[in-house]
Parts: C-alpha cells; sequence; structure tokens
C-alpha cells in the first residue's frame, strides 16, 4: 500500500472514529453535570429548540417542563457513560498515535491539547452560568 493510500485510509479511519465517538456523546448532549461542559444544559437546549423551531411561548413553557422533568435522568446516564467514554477516547488516541510518525506524533499531541484546552474552556463557561 502507498504511503498516499495509508495516509488517506488513516484519515477515514479516523473521521469514522470521531464520528462514532460524536454519536456517542450525543447521549450526553443534552445535559451534562456542572463543570463537566460540552452542552449548555437544559435552559440552552430550551433556548436552541425556541431559536431553531420558532416555539412559541406556551411551547417553550411545556418543552421546559419536559426538559426540567428528564433533567435528573440525563445527568444519571451522563454520569455511568462518562467513565466508559473517555477510555475509549484514550484508546482511540493510543491507536492513531501509534500509526504516526514522530513528527505526526508531536502534531497530533499539540492538536489534542489545543482540543483539550477549548473543551476545558467551555466547561469553565458553562460552569459559571
Amino acid at each position: 500500500m502507498s504511503k498516499s493510500t495509508r495516509t488517506a485510509t488513516l484519515l477515514l479511519l479516523l473521521a469514522f472514529a470521531l464520528g462514532a465517538i460524536a454519536g456517542i456523546g450525543g447521549v450526553a448532549l443534552y445535559r451534562r453535570p456542572a463543570g463537566m461542559g460540552h452542552s449548555p444544559g437544559p435552559s440552552g437546549y430550551l433556548s436552541r429548540l425556541s431559536k431553531d423551531l420558532d416555539l412559541t411561548p406556551t411551547q417553550r413553557d411545556s418543552v421546559g417542563a419536559i426538559l426540567k422533568h428528564y433533567e435528573p435522568r440525563m445527568d444519571s446516564v451522563w454520569q455511568n457513560f462518562r467513565p466508559t467514554f473517555e477510555t475509549l477516547r484514550a484508546e482511540l488516541r493510543s491507536d492513531i498515535n501509534a500509526q504516526l510518525t514522530p513528527d505526526q506524533q508531536r502534531r497530533y499531541a499539540e492538536l489534542l491539547e489545543r482540543q483539550d484546552a477549548r473543551r476545558r474552556n467551555k466547561d469553565s463557561s458553562n460552569a459559571t452560568r
């Protein structure tokens, strides 16, 4: 297999893996416990639905009550799921890193640090709301 074919295959696998992780992470999209961020929580989700769907005030109140009703269960799911997600992400990163040259490994580490820094910044801004 040529280098360009291997690179294309690796990029395709990376895109697939990241898509799978994003899909799995969608379970927690609605709400994460304070400090875990990535999601604006029920009020942010309600605001987004209101804007994207042009909810009437009555609909907004009803959807808000539904979100409040499900919030404890959603939090519980995320608390149970988070360790599995973190382990999977670490394994994925390690497997990708093993396929890279030393220079690519350095650049990949820098990329991951930027992504993690953005995530930490989102976490801290969401935690203060």
